[in-house]
């Protein structure tokens, strides 16, 4: 559920909003929230109508049960019928899993309206993980089937099942002058579609990672990688990888970070290797600098040479953010970036103030 898709219409045009009303608390164990809203209809778009409910059901002091409901009604002889969204979820968490470790386990079900009644309107998912000091482990499921279309908000694909899964080791030498704690383990995503052919997969080995006492961290990463491309994909302007293209490819990722608290900071990575029909090198920088408390200077370069038997391009982002805390209860951010693919200026700022 996204509520910003609530004044828009199906093309993202802005609508005009009659009335809201939004509700939210709690009700014994429950906490309920309720969202109601109006848009009216002016020239060809046609007027709606939004309801969205989610109650959920607090267990012990980490777990839940929780049901959803969304419906888009539109108004009009001639307006499609109601869509709907309907689903449950459960998240159970303790601290206790064998004395005194993590585990959680959570899933979650949900059902779109079809207006075609042609099935495969369903998304679900499955996590299991045991977050804790020396070994972290994880693994999830996501599917998205190829009709699934919430009635309120988006989804980012259909048609595709996702597997997620990683394992990490870290031992804290006892007594080390200088280590903190060390990090071995991986990251494997997988996405296949509907009949479980693979789509992508990436396994993000962490063959080393220290971190210091001092708070300085390095790391060294190898990223074996899968793509098959299901259409024409241009990487770049005038440069396109063709439907069907299956790449396998390394790359190797060496990271450095110092510790933020220092005067000025580093957070920085050189990443090189095969890139789809070539090969690929990536050098990010990001330099942060404080001058005096509450006052944060960063630059941020990210830079890439891409060659490929298709073609060559370089791409490059610029970023400037300066974080200014004139006391704890106000405090600003700017944030200028450039890039050399769109070749546009943007600047955001953001004043907080807490009363």
């Amino acid at each position: 559920f996204f509520s910003r898709r609530i004044g828009l219409d199906e093309n993202g045009a802005p609508q005009k909003i009659d009335l809201g009303v939004k509700l939210t608390g709690q009700m014994g164990g429950q906490d309920v929230g309720l969202l109601q809203v109006r848009t009216a209809g002016e020239h060809d778009i046609v007027g709606e109508d939004f309801t969205v409910l989610r109650v959920k059901r607090r267990i012990s002091t980490q777990s839940y049960v929780g049901t959803f409901f969304s419906r888009r009604h539109a108004r009009g002889l001639l307006a499609p019928a109601d869509r709907h969204t309907a689903g449950v979820d459960a998240h159970y968490e303790t601290s206790t899993f064998r004395g005194s470790d993590n585990l959680e386990v959570s899933g979650y079900f949900l059902w779109a309206t079809n207006p075609l009644d042609t099935g495969d309107n369903l998304a679900y998912g499955a996590q299991i993980a045991y977050p804790n000091d020396r070994w972290n482990a994880r693994a999830t499921f996501t599917e998205v089937q190829a009709n699934h279309q919430p009635a309120v908000g988006f989804v980012r694909r259909r048609g595709f099942r996702d597997y997620d899964s990683s394992l990490f080791f870290g031992p804290r030498p006892a007594g080390h002058p200088w280590i903190r704690q060390l990090r071995f383990g991986f990251r494997s995503l997988v996405k296949t579609d509907m009949d479980n052919r693979q789509l992508t997969r990436t396994l993000d080995i962490t063959a080393f990672r220290a971190e210091l006492h001092s708070q300085e961290v390095f790391e060294v990463h190898v990223l074996p990688s899968y793509e098959r491309l299901e259409r024409d994909f241009e990487i770049s302007n005038g440069i396109v990888l063709p439907t069907g293209g299956e790449h396998t490819f390394t790359r190797y990722r060496f990271q450095a970070s110092t510790a933020a608290r220092r005067i000025v900071a580093t957070r920085s990575s050189v990443e090189f290797g095969n890139f789809f029909s070539g090969d690929r090198r990536e050098v990010v920088i990001n330099l942060s600098v404080r001058p005096r408390p509450g006052v944060l200077v960063t630059l941020e370069n990210e830079w890439n040479r891409v060659s490929l038997s298709e073609g060559r391009f370089d791409t490059r982002v610029y970023r400037v953010i300066t974080d200014t805390q004139f006391s704890p209860w106000i405090y600003l951010v700017n944030n200028v970036q450039f890039d050399s693919v769109s070749a546009n200026i943007g600047w955001q700022s953001r004043l907080r103030w807490i009363l």
